[in-house]
């Protein structure tokens, strides 16, 4: 699949996740003054020796299940409740809806109802929150400007199915088809974003080793192990036709868990180590914290199966926020500063969608205010079609209210980028127009330093049939053979080439780009990293590109014409040729 057709594939999967955070929020705290749906229990379980029995590992003392008489080491057998309810003793349950439960305490068996409570709120909650949507909004960055590259795309894919899994990790709802729904993708979608980390880390410092190879693929099969015995266990939980539990809380699901996450850590680390240079800074910055999650998600979840108390796992559960939220600023750092996005798009985009969510907000805000005190003594009926009719005109006006924001953003706050873009792409066209060479290569090199705020900027033209000379104004010229690394990029793709991998090019800087004349490469233009430190933006990037086409294009012209008094020497060599020898046969 071409990267323009992935770009929105990418896109509509963030969309997705990011639908699927807003119900996901409000089960938790409730919409409209209205309680959440989301309760607990204060009671953790486990699997049992016994079939078909969750054991009660650890009971809060003022928990709806202390209240109800449920005591540490109970034992619940699922068989006794409806399908929502055992679906909901694996997750949350549905706050202030009794459930009977069927407890064994030895040789006692009694029935209590327990009515969960609704989830109390964490101050790690909305960090949390507010994390994974900055992770959302990276993937979606990264999905619309780095779509051309694969690991790009696999980066952002991964942190879209991994906000998407964490949102459908907990959650209650009335039907039981939802819990079906939302454990089956969660299930799915969780263990594929282990793939999807050990498919990124596969993607640095290639080709890969055996170790590697034999590594990534070890990855592969727990994870279509684990996926195999979660989907056995839900299975059992919805038709009770074995004991599922040993599927679901058993050591073989965690001991897959362990086993698939360890190997995906493994795999980061050999990627890390085999990397050289400012591949292994990209590789750190990216693949260390994620690991480091997994790792921690790893141990929090083996203390959870060791019986620790109610109070424990409630901290186990904070420790595992606190480092998402701490991965969570790494990987954005990353982003910026290692140069998976460019900071400007960011700052761009993060200004267009505070605007447009302002304008939105505050439209809606003043025009329900206004309709509520115009039409004051409708109905409730009447009040919600009024209601509806605003967000639906509120809608149909997104895109013209983004168009206008994003042309407002663009020429107040980044006038100055917007100028430079333009002036690169102006020289271009005038590049055909000029009619010395010596002040065709000195005006490219001026405007590539002024307008892309290069640091540096080298010119090489081709010096005969194999080789390529840098035009210097002042000290040693440079000779790039047809052969080397970075030429032979070039003349292969005709697009531009990032040298920092190339370690055996002497072109030396940040970004190449071909000169392309009647399918020829008769020159390129080395830019050097920029005075600011960011990276390249890709407008930046065309823009260059298309100035190295137009000079290109005006070398080869000037080129052909310089040949032209000498063609007409040597044919005026051979016409005299011709008549010599005429003249010497009469």
């Amino acid at each position: 699949m071409r990267y323009v057709a992935w770009r929105p594939v990418l896109l509509t999967v963030c969309a997705l996740a990011a639908l699927v955070q807003v119900p996901n929020v409000l089960d938790a705290t409730g919409f409209g003054g209205a309680p959440p749906w989301q309760g607990e229990w204060g009671a953790n379980t486990v699997a049992s020796s016994r079939p078909f029995n969750l054991v009660a590992n650890s009971v809060d003392l003022g928990g709806p299940a202390a209240r109800a008489g449920v005591r540490r080491g109970d034992l619940i057998d699922i068989r006794a409740n409806t399908l929502a309810e055992r679906l909901s003793l694996f997750g949350a349950p549905l706050s202030g809806r009794p459930v009977i439960l069927s407890v064994h305490r030895g040789r006692l068996q009694k029935e209590l109802t327990v009515t969960p409570r609704p989830i109390k709120l964490r101050w790690d909650f909305w960090p949390g929150e507010f994390a994974a949507l900055w992770l959302l909004l990276l993937a979606a960055l990264i999905a619309w400007r780095r779509a051309d590259a694969p690991q790009m795309r696999l980066l952002s894919l991964w942190l879209s199915l991994f906000i998407f899994a964490g949102s459908t990790f907990v959650f209650a709802a009335p039907w039981a088809w939802v819990y079906i729904l939302f454990s089956v993708s969660n299930t799915v979608v969780a263990w594929s974003s282990v793939a999807l980390l050990v498919a990124f880390a596969s993607c640095f410092a290639l080709p890969l080793s055996r170790a590697r190879r034999i590594t990534q693929w070890l990855s592969y099969a727990f994870v279509a192990l684990a996926i195999a015995v979660a989907a056995v266990g839900i299975f059992g939980v919805i038709t009770l036709w074995f004991d599922p539990l040993p599927f679901n809380s058993g050591l073989a699901g965690l001991v897959l868990f362990v086993a698939a996450v360890l190997s995906a850590v493994v795999c980061s680390v050999q990627a890390i180590t085999a990397s050289r240079g400012v591949e292994r800074q990209r590789a750190v910055w990216t693949l260390v914290p994620i690991a480091v999650f997994f790792c921690v998600f790893t141990v929090t979840a083996i203390a959870a199966s060791s019986s620790p108390s109610y109070a424990e796992s409630v901290v186990l559960t904070i420790v595992t926020n606190l480092v998402f939220i701490t991965a969570s600023v790494a990987l954005m750092y990353a982003a910026l500063s290692r140069r998976l996005i460019d900071i400007g798009f960011f700052l761009n985009r993060a200004a267009v969608f505070t605007i447009v969510s302002t304008i939105v907000i505050g439209a809606f805000v003043l025009a329900e205010f206004a309709a509520s005190e115009w039409f004051v003594s409708t109905s409730h009926t009447t009040s919600t079609v009024i209601g509806m009719g605003l967000a639906l005109g509120l809608g149909l006006s997104m895109r013209f209210i983004h168009r206008h924001v994003d042309h407002f953003v663009d020429r107040v706050f980044f006038r100055k980028r917007h100028e430079d873009e333009a002036a690169l792409r102006r020289f271009a066209h005038e590049s055909s127009y000029i009619t010395d060479r010596r002040v065709l290569l000195d005006r490219a090199v001026r405007e590539v330093k002024e307008h892309a705020n290069a640091a540096d900027a080298t010119i090489f033209v081709q010096d005969g049939a194999a080789a390529y000379i840098s035009v210097e104004t002042e000290g040693a010229r440079t000779t790039a053979s047809e052969n080397d690394p970075g030429i032979l990029a070039l003349r292969a793709w005709h697009k531009p080439v990032d040298l920092e991998p190339l370690e055996d090019s002497v072109l030396r800087g940040e970004l190449v780009f071909p000169m392309i004349s009647r399918g020829t490469l008769v020159g390129l233009l080395v830019c050097g990293a920029k005075r600011s430190g960011e990276a390249y933006a890709p407008d930046e990037s065309e823009a260059l590109l298309a100035l190295a086409h137009g000079v290109g294009t005006a070398l080869d012209v000037l080129s052909a014409q310089g040949d032209r008094p000498n063609e007409l020497v040597l044919s005026k060599l051979d016409q005299l040729r011709e008549d010599v020898k005429r003249i010497s046969r009469t």
